[in-house]
């Protein structure tokens, strides 16, 4: 094979000039792209009256924006994590309420539901809505996902719409209701019990009611058997833990089987815990770029779980790393307002086969917007899909595989850019092929999953990567009801199997250092790119 010429290298650079040129003008004449609260406009049909429940954590803002749903006879919740779309659907369930649960790795629904609990992107704007609960709206400024809670803030189609968040959110929260022309009710919420930061830090045993926080599994692991050794029995709750095993290790600590919690900030939003004092084991966290000292926002929200109204008269703080100043510092600070929403990326935008889908994102990534107040969602994950399967040959056919349509879904999958490529490799190599292996019936998936006594990561791991095939199938619209069948199966013997591993001795649960910084996946929940979240 001959050298490229320097004509062939000259023609290339033309070529990638004229792609992202075309990509600048396909942004610059989109409305979506350059006028976005009148191109949510065509969703919302009707005023809508908003009422923004303002308060930190533990203050009965969500309960009461759910107790007004309950009241309308039908609506939405729309929950910033799965596990909290989960917890709520099934509240409503217990309740005599009929409720679809809706997320990116399940659909239960049920004959005649007239609720339905989602994950914030899982949002249906085509369809009206008696009543919307938009809920932690100060995600609104997060750089990956903050566009949801702007998508629904804008587009939902409900008369009443109630939206839950931390105080620093309302500014930004109350100027996107205004530029809808919508109107907005305030209403305060404040905490049910004190909350205080001891004087000292944690110097023996915990007692009853303690909630430890670490900020990855291996260290939660650790901490909890620590503290088994000395004869005192622990639940655990991170990241990488299903939902029904987490929901099981917090039904433990709720009975008072186990005494202690040990937990990352998975226990920030949701899981309502019978937690007396929060404990924090260290003050700074890995975020999925770096390691960085914790903002006053996540502090407050990880110590407002502290002091459960009904079972404690009083919350408390605590550190066993000689912070306790420091926590109190950042509990008392004043946390400045959020001055821009995130505005996500308009899917229709990508449609248009004759330009590159990874030039089309770039582009809109850097094109200005006519509001100071708003920024656009970082699109470095689906960019890096999207430039990995254009390299394939997806987005450049007619076939499914090769289709526009089946690169924009996929570059939008809920994954981790830096974990889980092959994956996305492997599903769309089979897709090309038109075999499947790695969905359920495939050589790779009986391979794969025909297998007990699994380590726990390695069950964490498998739930993980059954979430991402189940989403793939849902989104190129491979699943059918056999298909999904199977999937229901496998992911509920998976919990089965990493429920009774989490329940029992925390000590054989702890991994080798190496393989734990390889394969852990907590802490990195911010690199997900896709619309959903585990």
């Amino acid at each position: 094979m001959g050298k490229p010429t320097k004509k062939g290298g000259r023609n290339r650079k033309a070529m990638q000039k004229a792609q992202q040129a075309a990509a600048r003008d396909l942004v610059a004449v989109s409305h979506a792209a350059s006028d976005p609260i009148n191109h949510y406009a065509q969703f919302r049909h009707g005023p809508r009256s908003f009422i923004l429940h303002v308060g930190p954590t533990n203050s009965g803002k969500t309960h009461d924006a759910l107790q007004a749903l309950v009241g309308h006879g039908s609506g939405i919740y729309l929950a910033p994590l799965r596990l909290l779309a989960l917890e709520t659907g099934e509240r409503l369930r217990e309740t005599g309420f009929a409720c679809d649960i809706i997320t990116g790795e399940e659909r239960s629904l049920e004959q005649g539901a007239r609720y339905s609990s989602r994950t914030i992107e899982m949002v249906d704007l085509e369809r009206p809505y008696a009543c919307a609960v938009i809920d932690e709206a100060q995600m609104i400024a997060d750089p990956r996902r903050g566009g949801a809670w702007t998508r629904a803030i804008l587009g939902i189609d409900a008369a009443e719409v109630h939206v839950c968040m931390a105080p620093e959110a309302l500014d930004i929260v109350t100027t996107l209701v205004a530029l809808c022309g919508d109107e907005a009710r305030v209403v305060r919420h404040e905490r049910m019990t004190p909350l205080s930061v001891e004087r000292h830090p944690l110097d023996d045993d915990c007692v009853s009611g303690d909630a430890l926080i670490a900020f990855d599994r291996q260290m939660v692991l650790t901490e909890a058997a620590s503290i088994e050794d000395r004869g005192i029995p622990t639940a655990v709750i991170y990241g990488a833990l299903p939902w029904p095993a987490r929901r099981a290790e917090a039904e433990r600590f709720a009975s008072g089987e186990a005494k202690v919690l040990v937990a990352t900030d998975a226990v920030g939003m949701g899981l309502n815990l019978p937690i007396r004092r929060v404990v924090f084991t260290t003050v700074s966290k890995y975020d999925g770029r770096r390691n960085r000292l914790l903002t006053a926002s996540e502090v407050r929200q990880i110590a407002g779980r502290a002091g459960r109204l009904g079972m404690f008269d009083h919350g408390y703080v605590t550190s066993t790393c000689d912070e306790n100043d420091w926590l109190r510092s950042r509990i008392e600070t004043t946390i400045p307002p959020i001055t821009s929403a995130r505005l996500p990326f308009p899917r229709e935008l990508g449609k248009d086969a004759d330009v590159l889908l990874s030039v089309v994102l770039k582009a809109w990534s850097k094109a200005p917007l006519r509001f100071d107040m708003m920024r656009r969602v970082d699109l470095t994950g689906p960019i890096t899909i999207a430039s990995m399967l254009e390299q394939r040959g997806a987005g450049t056919g007619q076939s499914r595989a090769s289709s526009r349509s089946t690169l924009l879904k996929m570059a939008f999958l809920p994954v981790d850019v830096h974990r889980d490529l092959d994956e996305v490799n492997g599903l769309y190599q089979g897709l090309k092929r038109k075999r499947h292996p790695m969905l359920p019936g495939g050589e790779v998936w009986e391979r794969e999953y025909d297998r007990e006594d699994h380590d726990l990561m390695r069950l964490e791991r498998m739930v993980r990567t059954l979430s991402i095939r189940f989403a793939f199938a849902r989104t190129l619209g491979l699943l059918d009801e056999t298909m999904e069948a199977r999937f229901s199966e496998e992911r509920i013997r998976l919990e089965r199997q990493v429920i009774a591993k989490v329940t029992g001795p925390k000590a054989p649960l702890i991994e080798d250092r190496l393989t734990t910084d390889l394969l852990d996946s907590e802490g990195n929940d911010g690199r997900l790119t896709g619309v959903w979240r585990f």
